[in-house]
């Protein structure tokens, strides 16, 4: 017995959506927790423990985001030209990106990273980021299957059923700048980041 690529699709988004959800909020309450007093319920098992939930739970994301797309894109086969198809393409390669930062910027930094305000801030804007864009792909799958999407119940709606596609040689240029620039970036900063402990 064979599964099909729309339910094979789902498990994967439900798997990618659930570990984001708690990686999100364990950010989120990371630096919550750095920001009022140390109590009985405020402490340093709390802020262990969801840190290494919130990096676990990004980490699985990661695994199963690439197979969620490709299978996404396999499921919605009588819809390859579709704007819809393209944009939620364009979120999907938004999340992982966030979703990648979040991650490097954990294991490279360390769970001191907490400890820093700032770096804090930007570790959970970057999870909060990278969960709205899940959250705005996800949106346009429903979009796509059902004709109904999360977001339909805000007043407003981000412009999804147009897209704007570059030709080949612009979209040529910007995997090339954004490759050197992430090169350039790893090779300078590499020795100056400090892992804090």
């Amino acid at each position: 017995m064979m599964v099909g690529a729309a339910t094979f699709h789902t498990a994967m988004a439900e798997i990618v959506v659930g570990s984001m959800v708690l990686a999100t909020l364990c950010a989120i309450g990371c630096s919550i927790s750095r920001i009022i007093p140390t109590s009985e319920i405020n402490n340093e098992s709390l802020m262990v423990t969801m840190d290494r939930a919130s990096l676990a739970g990004s980490v699985l994301a990661l695994i199963f985001l690439p197979i969620a797309i490709l299978s996404g894109n396999i499921a919605a086969d009588g819809q390859a030209e579709s704007a819809l198809l393209y944009n939620k393409f364009v979120y999907s390669g938004l999340a992982l990106g966030f979703w990648s930062a979040f991650v490097i910027g954990r294991i490279r930094m360390g769970p001191g990273l907490w400890e820093e305000r700032p770096l804090a801030f930007l570790q959970s804007a970057t999870a909060g980021i990278a969960f709205l864009m899940t959250s705005m792909a996800s949106s346009i799958g429903g979009k796509l299957v059902r004709g109904e999407s999360l977001f339909d119940v805000l007043p407003f709606w981000l412009p999804s059923e147009t897209a704007s596609i570059l030709p080949l040689w612009a979209s040529f240029s910007l995997l090339t700048l954004g490759i050197t620039s992430s090169a350039l970036v790893f090779k300078f900063t590499l020795p100056k980041i400090v892992r804090i402990e």
